[in-house]
């Protein structure tokens, strides 16, 4: 009776892996020809071909190159707009400077909101409230509004210049520092944004800092770039439960400790 037990939960367990594997294989053959009747419909323009479901997300890792160098020997094949499936997404890459300039200018509207938030951005950008992040609407209008009528008019630039001024010294200086230290040789862009990071925070907290605050605050800045950078559980959401996020949330901490620090004394 124990033997024929045995039996029956080792046959039944065996017809529900069964089920499993086979409705997962519907499911993923579902999945991809809804995304292929999709893209066609769309006629987004042509790119590499990819896998079911993951797209050319693996064929972007396994070329073992950083991203926007990958995106090159793709537009050297494909042209200066083409299309990559990165799993769950659809990107379409656009190179050249009339293209940008139709899409973003000339039918701006069309293409003004953004698309869903990733997991890993989400945490940074207040849930999509912030200019940059927010869907193209009533929120996005009112933020940009705000951002103009406050930061950008002629007035305020003019009560800035002098801030300017001061960031053009100290990035003059740091070149001149940092090519006497390295033969000549400077990364020019890594002091560029130190200087627009300066001008900056001055613009949004009304605070002049010394270097060295300047540059712990960068360097978290910095770290928090690196930490939202794509991830594969990004583009598959079905892979979001195995990844860790306590380093995300770490580097969250750490940012709000950081500008607390600075928006505390001008409360």
């Amino acid at each position: 009776m124990t033997s024929l037990f045995s039996s029956s939960t080792s046959l039944s367990s065996h017809y529900h892996l069964i089920f499993t594997v086979l409705a997962f294989l519907i499911s993923a053959l579902i999945f991809f020809l809804t995304q292929k009747t999709k893209s066609k419909s769309l006629n987004l323009p042509p790119g590499p071909p990819g896998w079911p479901i993951v797209g050319n997300l693996f064929q972007v890792a396994r070329s073992g190159k950083p991203f926007f160098d990958y995106v090159k020997e793709m537009k050297a094949q494909y042209g200066s707009i083409f299309t990559l499936k990165m799993g769950t997404r659809t990107m379409i890459v656009v190179s050249d400077a009339k293209l940008v300039h139709e899409a973003m200018i000339t039918k701006g509207a069309i293409f003004a909101t953004r698309p869903p938030e990733n997991p890993t951005r989400n945490i940074f950008s207040a849930n999509k409230f912030t200019v940059n992040a927010a869907v193209y609407g009533p929120v996005w209008k009112s933020l940009r509004r705000n951002m103009v009528q406050n930061m950008l008019t002629s007035n305020r630039l003019k009560e800035f210049r002098s801030v300017r001024e001061d960031a053009m010294d100290k990035f003059i200086n740091r070149l001149k520092v940092n090519a006497e230290k390295n033969n000549g040789v400077v990364v020019v862009v890594r002091d560029a944004r130190f200087a627009v990071f300066c001008i900056l925070v001055v613009m949004c907290f009304g605070l002049e800092m010394d270097e060295e605050k300047l540059e712990r605050i960068d360097q978290v800045m910095k770290n928090v770039l690196i930490t939202v950078d794509p991830r594969i559980d990004d583009y598959l959401p079905i892979l979001r439960k195995k990844i860790d996020f306590s380093g995300k949330m770490e580097f969250t901490v750490v940012m709000k400790e950081t500008l607390t620090a600075v928006i505390k004394p001008r409360e």
